[in-house]
């Protein structure tokens, strides 16, 4: 199954949970929520002969690692725990022609390949048995007048201090290990989008090994509707993407702030989502509503609501933002005003490093948050049976800009909505026994799918995929999905590039 990784910020929580698979060991009903993700719809019908792996690398320039290889459990390393799996070899590709003899080789061979450049696929769709094609050494990046022009294999780090040397900025996450490419293909939010635009908005143009091993260029003047499609169609459905053109813009100073509440949780979210959805678009934050750990609520700890975010030169101060909610927040809290743009980006980063997760997603709109809907979901998380590591439920403030443009102007179909909803369940295999993580799973689903009945029409955030999500081709694309099967069969008819949420040829 050919697939790049789709990439949204998540703070890692532990260290050295180790490349423990969870799948097998669960429940049933635990096993149908985390759905596999590896169907290989070009199987293997025999082992690759050990001539076959070396043709491949006498194709390649970069290299070929093989499992007994030094470096292999490095470059094979996943972001989610839960869909570990050891490719048979990783193609390092350092230019076009390696990754063009890598689909090559791949279709002659009918071995399944993933592509991938930082491997923080929620749903385990950068993983394969067979050929891991490893983007990351494509990784250069250089300006272009007030845009950037980003490698297919970069990761998040890199483009940021690029941008800081150019004094730029784009609608960039907060992850620095998060791949760029599946960052984009898939929408890519961040606390710049209510100013410019999503991640894949700024996209100009971009590069792609078409699965006939030809290269072409997508922009507004040539295969115009293949661009049109990786804004939001997300990765691994038309080619690999081997170089993006972005649009920038320049960087002044920011107001950053982390704030929390442990008291009046119900009044403290019903007034935050409602309040700051009326804040300019150079202000961006995200909600967090954070339940107590068992450890934590035996202690008598109960739900946290924090909310971190940034505001723009220009933008009014946090006092008139928040209003009384300011003075209600607790002391502890980070206030940093007029800071230069990339500073305070370090302030607001955070790492991902791997563990065992589940996410899931729907767009809302404000007017359906009522008091009692937000009281309701306070009630469900205070129910949550809870696991050794935190696990929340987020808010990510969208609208301004993201809504300007029209749903079908770009793959990217999610616009008019306020908020971006997402639950998260975290766990330890060595801690939280395969019952307590099924009953964890269950809960989540139910508590997902009565927040998706507020907002019928919110579909899901197709950078957030989820296995278990039945629905998936109406919920990441809606009415736009009939036009990506066009340009599926254009570019790729007899889908080479394939996974269990891949798009189908029309």
């Amino acid at each position: 199954m050919g697939a790049f990784e789709t990439a949204t910020a998540r703070r890692s929580l532990l260290k050295g949970l180790g490349a423990l698979a969870v799948g097998t060991s669960l429940p049933a009903k635990a096993q149908q929520l985390l759905a596999d993700p590896g169907i290989e719809l070009h199987p293997l019908p025999r082992v690759v002969s050990k001539g076959a792996w070396s043709d491949l690398a006498r194709a390649m320039t970069g290299d070929l690692v093989l499992p007994n290889d030094a470096y292999f459990g490095n470059y094979s390393q996943v972001n989610n725990l839960s869909y570990s799996q050891r490719p048979a070899a990783i193609a390092r590709c350092v230019t076009d022609a390696d990754v063009s003899a890598c689909l090559k080789w791949a279709h002659n061979t009918n071995t399944p390949f993933a592509v991938r450049s930082g491997g923080h696929n929620y749903a385990g769709f950068s993983t394969t048995s067979g050929l891991l094609i490893d983007m990351s050494p494509m990784a250069k990046i250089k300006a272009d007048g007030d845009r950037v022009i980003i490698g297919g294999g970069a990761i998040n780090v890199a483009v940021y201090r690029a941008l800081e040397r150019m004094g730029r900025t784009i609608t960039h996450g907060r992850c620095e290990g998060v791949g760029a490419a599946g960052f984009l293909l898939g929408g890519g939010i961040g606390f710049n989008m209510r100013l410019y635009g999503i991640g894949s908005d700024l996209l100009r143009s971009t590069d792609l090994m078409l699965a006939s091993g030809e290269k072409v260029t997508a922009s507004a003047t040539e295969h115009a509707k293949l661009l049109w499609a990786c804004q939001g169609g997300g990765g691994g459905n038309f080619g690999v993407n081997t170089s993006f053109t972005l649009q920038t813009f320049p960087v002044s100073t920011v107001t950053v702030f982390i704030l929390t509440w442990s008291k009046n949780q119900e009044r403290v979210l019903y007034d935050l989502l409602h309040r700051l959805q009326e804040a300019p678009p150079g202000f961006g934050c995200k909600i967090s509503v954070t339940p107590p750990t068992p450890q934590q609520r035996a202690q008598g700890d109960d739900i946290v609501i924090s909310v971190m975010g940034q505001a723009h030169q220009g933008t009014p101060p946090l006092k008139e933002l928040f209003g009384t909610l300011l003075e209600q927040a607790d002391p502890k809290r980070t206030i940093e005003i007029d800071m230069p743009y990339w500073e305070a980006q370090d302030i607001l980063a955070e790492e991902a490093l791997p563990y065992f997760y589940r996410e899931q997603s729907v767009f809302l709109k404000t007017e359906n948050l009522t008091e009692k809907a937000v009281a309701d979901m306070i009630a469900k998380a205070r129910a949550m049976p809870g696991t050794s590591l935190p696990s929340s439920f987020k808010f990510f403030q969208v609208g301004g800009e993201v809504n300007k443009l029209k749903p079908t102007d770009t793959a990217f179909v999610h616009r008019g909505f306020d908020w971006l909803f997402s639950s998260e369940v975290n766990w330890w295999e060595l801690r939280d026994p395969p019952s307590l993580v099924s009953d964890n799973l269950v809960w989540q689903q139910q508590f997902y799918d009565k927040v998706r009945r507020l907002t019928p029409s919110g579909g899901a955030y197709q950078n957030f995929p989820d296995p278990a999500l039945k629905d998936w081709q109406s919920a990441y694309y809606a009415e736009n999905y009939r036009d990506l099967q066009k340009v599926k069969a254009e570019v790729d008819p007899g889908s080479l590039f394939t996974f269990a949420q891949a798009i189908k040829p029309a």
